[in-house]
């Protein structure tokens, strides 16, 4: 098998995602992981997609290109390599890491500096400013020698200095109070009030 990873930006619009997909579908490609997001309007995806054969990545990039010409994507595609798949932090613990508070630049290079100090490594960010009201949410892989209580001091001794509330908890205990109950979606479920609506 070989896998690639792929990414595509464009300004947002209906319809990109099915266009990359179908891409990857056509080309006989599976798509293994996929991540996307809106930022400012614009939108970003990463894939890693399989193959049987090799394939051209130049070929692969224009192909999404080429399917989603209306959408004017920029396309880049890369071979994962092997190497590459082994995790920076092995047997690490996923913790899920929560910054709130004032805005102020600096503070994710800040925050990034007092994990990378520790060892731990960044797996998923999300980070975002509203009026003067930072936000970030993160998973982050904590080396099995390092105790969260020294994470947590930290990031508290910089949440002091810069106006900021750090919460870091274990993915297991995350999950537990935060997992979604299951809701059925379908002609048989209708909401109170929804009488006069036609399905």
């Amino acid at each position: 098998m070989h896998t690639y990873i792929v990414t595509v930006t464009a300004a947002d619009r209906v319809g990109i995602v099915f266009s990359v997909a179908g891409t990857v579908r056509d080309q006989g490609g599976n798509i293994l992981e996929l991540s996307q997001t809106v930022m400012r309007g614009y939108f970003t995806i990463i894939l890693a997609v399989a193959f049987d054969e090799a394939k051209s990545t130049r070929e692969l990039a224009d192909a999404i290109a080429e399917r989603g010409r209306r959408f004017d994507l920029t396309v880049a595609v890369i071979e994962a390599k092997n190497e590459a798949r082994e995790p920076a932090v092995p047997n690490g613990e996923r913790f899920i890491l929560t910054v709130l508070g004032a805005d102020s630049p600096g503070n994710i290079h800040g925050i990034a500096g007092c994990l990378a100090a520790h060892g731990v490594n960044i797996v998923d960010l999300h980070a975002r400013v509203d009026e003067a009201r930072f936000s970030l949410v993160m998973e982050a892989f904590l080396p099995s020698d390092l105790a969260p209580s020294i994470v947590r001091s930290e990031l508290e001794r910089f949440g002091r200095e810069h106006n900021l509330e750090a919460y870091v908890q274990h993915e297991n205990i995350f999950l537990a109070t935060s997992e979604p109950s299951p809701v059925r979606v379908g002609p048989g479920t209708r909401a109170q009030g929804d009488a006069g609506v036609p399905h």
